[in-house]
């Protein structure tokens, strides 16, 4: 025989839903499991005082966009959230949309993703766990601070070098090779 609180939790949305803080049921397993792929055909999006918003199923939202695989896949496998940071959908590539709708979606993930391209190591100091670079990028000289260096740096493919600094901003070297001689020995230390 059943349990009546069991049959409770299966009417609510099966045995793993939850309810939230103020008391409504929570989404199961399967609707959390559920992928939405977002399309030209189900979604819009459009761009309102410097935001971008989608409308999807009728209801307008604004969103933030997430790359699912930001060095390999920078324009597919598109998560996009809400302002809570709930997932509305993926899309799989920005190409399949319209030009208006793609260079928005390209735009918004240039911003998010912005990583100024280092063309010069300056300087590099050590002290207390720290490292202190002083380089060159596209916009002129910038200095950074990494803590835990080793970690901070990642070499995302052979020539491909990524530093995140301790305040969440990128730097980036798209190609080792064609960093001047004494800047690639300033680096190597940390590679």
């Amino acid at each position: 025989m059943e349990d009546s609180a069991v049959r409770g939790r299966r009417r609510e949305g099966g045995e793993h839903s939850r309810r939230r803080e103020d008391g409504q049921p929570g989404r199961s397993l399967e609707e959390i499991s559920k992928t939405v792929w977002l399309t030209p055909e189900n979604a819009a999006f459009a761009g309102r005082g410097g935001l971008l918003h989608m409308t999807l199923e009728g209801k307008e939202t604004r969103v933030i966009l997430c790359r699912e695989f930001p060095f390999d896949c920078p324009w597919e496998y598109i998560s996009v959230l809400d302002d809570e940071h709930r997932e509305l959908g993926i899309i799989r590539r920005t190409a399949d949309f319209g030009d208006e709708a793609r260079r928005l979606l390209e735009d918004e993930l240039r911003r998010r993703y912005y990583a100024p391209e280092i063309l010069h190591i300056l300087s590099v100091k050590e002290r207390y766990g720290f490292s202190y670079w002083r380089v060159t990028t596209a916009e002129g000289e910038v200095r950074f601070t990494l803590h835990d260096t080793y970690r901070s740096i990642q070499r995302v493919e052979s020539a491909r070098i990524v530093f995140s600094d301790v305040n969440g901003n990128r730097f980036e070297i798209p190609d080792l090779e064609r960093l001047d001689a004494r800047s690639r020995r300033r680096l190597e230390l940390y590679l």
